[in-house]
């Protein structure tokens, strides 16, 4: 399968939003998104935001304004965060005609959304950006784009196509068949990493990338700034075995250059098995997976793709 096609633009502190064009999920809605996506805002049909910081959801006015009085439009959000209670309850009475319509999804760890095409659906997961609070509070969340397939039971695989059709006209299709999930696409949104279980068997990962270091990544945790660094990141993606990872909410501290490198040096170390692409913090990407810094060590006898 390949990668979806992902609009993405990531400045940290400032403005983030991920725009998954082919599901017309928007994951976060920060400063400027409506103006950067411009007539493609009309093709967005759900927003789901990850936390309540306001480089997160900033944007979250203009587009619903811009989107909401046609009336098919949902925003999730964790229904954990008081602030976003509070935003998306003044978003709800200041228009009406626009964000009147909007229906609200309050969502938790677990919860499955129901989108379209048929048999797909979000599913939010628990994610950690925020000091630890009490155990069922969860301020912060993750997205999964999920689909439900049918596939062929294991312990029929050996079977020929005629005995297989044999067995599907006698019994019916079910009892050749199984349903299976299909993890097209899981985002994190900002979070120290996770427990790479949450990511096995998704296709791609989007996962914040804030910092090149892990001390670095610590230091700032203690000051109250948790993040993912990439060593965390590339770790994750191995032992999930993703096809494919995109970094995001990279930090502008460091320069495009030395960023790009990193990436090769540290996934090339690791002899990483899926590709890599990278959002550079302030930059636009329409199709962030069309770009590759990292071509997978499996599949290009660890051959670098450079900008």
């Amino acid at each position: 399968m390949d990668a979806p096609k992902i609009a993405v633009f990531s400045t940290p502190l400032v403005s983030t939003w991920v725009l998954d064009d082919t599901r017309r999920i928007l994951f976060d809605a920060g400063d400027g998104v409506s103006a950067m996506l411009d007539a493609r805002v009309h093709r967005i049909r759900a927003v789901a935001l990850t936390h309540a910081h306001r480089d997160h959801c900033s944007g979250l006015l203009q587009l619903l304004n811009l989107t909401g009085e046609t009336g098919d439009m949902s925003v999730m959000y964790p229904e954990s965060s008081g602030a976003l209670r509070a935003l998306t309850g003044f978003l709800a009475n200041f228009d009406s005609r626009s964000t009147g319509k909007v229906k609200w999804l309050p969502t938790g760890p677990g919860s499955e959304i129901p989108i379209e095409p048929e048999r797909h659906f979000i599913r939010a997961f628990p994610t950690e950006h925020y000091p630890k609070q009490e155990a069922s509070r969860h301020l912060s969340l993750g997205y999964q784009v999920v689909r439900m397939v049918d596939k062929l039971k294991p312990e029929l695989s050996g079977l020929s196509r005629p005995e297989l059709d044999a067995l599907r006209l006698q019994h019916g299709r079910e009892y050749i068949t199984q349903t299976v999930e299909d993890i097209l696409l899981s985002v994190t949104g900002d979070t120290t990493p996770l427990d790479p279980s949450i990511f096995a068997g998704s296709r791609v990962l989007l996962h914040e990338c804030t910092f090149l270091d892990i001390e670095e990544s610590r230091d700032m945790a203690k000051r109250g700034h948790p993040h993912s660094a990439l060593d965390d990141v590339i770790r994750t993606a191995a032992d999930a075995d993703v096809d494919y990872l995109g970094l995001y909410h990279i930090s502008r501290r460091y320069e495009d250059s030395t960023i790009l490198q990193t990436v090769r040096e540290r996934a090339s170390s690791a002899r990483l098995r899926c590709s890599v692409s990278v959002a550079l913090p302030g930059r636009l990407y329409d199709d962030l997976f069309s770009v590759r810094v990292w071509d997978g060590a499996a599949s290009s006898g660890e051959k670098v793709v450079g900008r």
